[in-house]
Protein backbone atom coordinates (compact mmCIF):
# COMPACT_ATOMS: atom_id res chain seq x y z
CA UNK A 1 0.00 0.00 0.00
CA UNK A 2 1.59 3.69 -0.86
CA UNK A 3 0.75 4.73 2.64
CA UNK A 4 -1.63 4.23 5.86
CA UNK A 5 -4.81 5.98 5.58
CA UNK A 6 -5.47 8.20 8.91
CA UNK A 7 -8.27 6.39 10.92
CA UNK A 8 -9.34 9.53 13.11
CA UNK A 9 -10.71 7.04 15.77
CA UNK A 10 -7.81 5.05 16.35
CA UNK A 11 -5.58 7.99 16.54
CA UNK A 12 -7.90 9.50 19.62
CA UNK A 13 -7.67 6.09 21.09
CA UNK A 14 -3.82 6.01 21.02
CA UNK A 15 -3.98 3.10 18.67
CA UNK A 16 -0.84 2.87 16.31
CA UNK A 17 -1.37 0.46 13.43
CA UNK A 18 1.06 -0.70 11.33
CA UNK A 19 1.58 -3.06 8.41
CA UNK A 20 -1.57 -1.85 6.33
CA UNK A 21 -3.41 -4.11 3.62
CA UNK A 22 -2.16 -7.39 1.93
CA UNK A 23 -4.56 -9.42 4.50
CA UNK A 24 -2.61 -8.20 8.14
CA UNK A 25 -1.76 -5.55 9.55
CA UNK A 26 -1.15 -4.69 13.39
CA UNK A 27 -2.44 -2.44 15.76
CA UNK A 28 -1.13 -1.39 19.54
CA UNK A 29 -1.73 0.40 22.55
CA UNK A 30 -0.88 0.78 26.13
CA UNK A 31 -3.94 0.33 28.25
CA UNK A 32 -4.47 3.44 29.95
CA UNK A 33 -6.98 4.99 32.45
CA UNK A 34 -9.04 6.50 29.92
CA UNK A 35 -9.64 2.92 28.49
CA UNK A 36 -10.99 1.33 31.54
CA UNK A 37 -14.35 0.45 33.00
CA UNK A 38 -15.75 0.35 36.46
CA UNK A 39 -14.08 -2.77 37.46
CA UNK A 40 -10.80 -1.52 36.56
CA UNK A 41 -10.33 -3.40 33.77
CA UNK A 42 -9.29 -2.43 29.74
CA UNK A 43 -13.31 -2.03 28.61
CA UNK A 44 -14.93 -4.38 26.56
CA UNK A 45 -15.58 -1.55 24.04
CA UNK A 46 -12.44 -0.20 24.14
CA UNK A 47 -11.15 -4.36 22.95
CA UNK A 48 -13.40 -4.57 20.17
CA UNK A 49 -12.36 -1.27 19.13
CA UNK A 50 -8.88 -2.49 19.07
CA UNK A 51 -9.79 -5.75 17.23
CA UNK A 52 -11.79 -3.78 14.42
CA UNK A 53 -9.29 -1.26 14.17
CA UNK A 54 -6.70 -4.19 12.85
CA UNK A 55 -9.27 -5.60 11.09
CA UNK A 56 -10.22 -2.67 8.76
CA UNK A 57 -6.28 -2.09 8.15
CA UNK A 58 -6.15 -5.48 7.35
CA UNK A 59 -8.79 -5.21 5.02
CA UNK A 60 -7.54 -2.09 2.96
CA UNK A 61 -4.75 -2.01 0.05
CA UNK A 62 -3.82 -0.41 -2.85
CA UNK A 63 -6.09 -2.48 -4.60
CA UNK A 64 -9.02 -3.22 -2.54
CA UNK A 65 -10.94 -1.09 -0.34
CA UNK A 66 -12.72 -3.62 2.36
CA UNK A 67 -15.98 -2.60 4.46
CA UNK A 68 -16.18 -4.42 8.01
CA UNK A 69 -19.44 -6.14 7.92
CA UNK A 70 -19.49 -8.41 10.68
CA UNK A 71 -17.21 -9.33 13.59
CA UNK A 72 -17.67 -10.89 16.30
CA UNK A 73 -15.23 -11.37 19.66
CA UNK A 74 -14.67 -13.48 22.72
CA UNK A 75 -12.96 -11.80 25.52
CA UNK A 76 -10.36 -14.46 27.38
CA UNK A 77 -8.78 -12.61 30.17
CA UNK A 78 -9.12 -9.24 31.53
CA UNK A 79 -6.28 -6.31 30.55
CA UNK A 80 -4.81 -3.71 33.13
CA UNK A 81 -3.71 -0.08 33.24
CA UNK A 82 0.20 -0.33 31.91
CA UNK A 83 -0.72 -3.51 29.60
CA UNK A 84 0.70 -3.54 26.24
CA UNK A 85 -1.88 -4.79 23.92
CA UNK A 86 -0.96 -6.24 20.40
CA UNK A 87 -4.09 -6.96 17.74
CA UNK A 88 -2.97 -8.69 14.79
CA UNK A 89 -5.59 -8.90 12.00
CA UNK A 90 -4.90 -11.84 9.40
CA UNK A 91 -6.88 -13.44 6.42
CA UNK A 92 -8.24 -16.54 7.28
CA UNK A 93 -10.38 -17.07 3.70
CA UNK A 94 -10.25 -15.32 0.62
CA UNK A 95 -13.86 -15.67 -0.95
CA UNK A 96 -15.33 -13.87 -4.05
CA UNK A 97 -16.49 -10.91 -3.11
CA UNK A 98 -15.68 -10.99 0.60
CA UNK A 99 -12.33 -12.18 3.25
CA UNK A 100 -12.65 -13.33 6.42
CA UNK A 101 -10.31 -12.79 8.85
CA UNK A 102 -9.03 -13.95 12.71
CA UNK A 103 -7.96 -11.04 15.14
CA UNK A 104 -5.84 -12.12 18.23
CA UNK A 105 -5.63 -9.24 20.89
CA UNK A 106 -2.43 -10.60 22.85
CA UNK A 107 -0.58 -9.15 26.16
CA UNK A 108 2.76 -10.64 25.41
CA UNK A 109 1.96 -14.42 25.54
CA UNK A 110 -1.13 -14.02 27.18
CA UNK A 111 -4.30 -13.88 24.85
CA UNK A 112 -6.91 -11.26 26.09
CA UNK A 113 -9.29 -11.56 23.36
CA UNK A 114 -10.32 -13.22 19.71
CA UNK A 115 -12.10 -12.21 16.86
CA UNK A 116 -13.38 -13.24 13.81
CA UNK A 117 -14.68 -10.79 11.07
CA UNK A 118 -15.69 -10.64 7.73
CA UNK A 119 -15.10 -7.27 5.05
CA UNK A 120 -16.63 -7.01 1.87
CA UNK A 121 -13.87 -6.45 -0.62
CA UNK A 122 -14.84 -4.49 -3.50
CA UNK A 123 -11.98 -2.84 -6.34
CA UNK A 124 -10.85 0.42 -5.09
CA UNK A 125 -11.67 3.88 -7.46
CA UNK A 126 -8.72 5.85 -8.14
CA UNK A 127 -8.29 9.21 -6.25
Amino acid sequence: MSGPRTDAFAAFLGVDVTGYGGGRAEARVRVSQDHLNPHGTAHGSFLFSLAGIALAAAANDDEHSGVVSAVHIDYVRPARPGDDLVATAELAERLAKEDLFVVRVVHGDELVARASGRANRRVRQAS
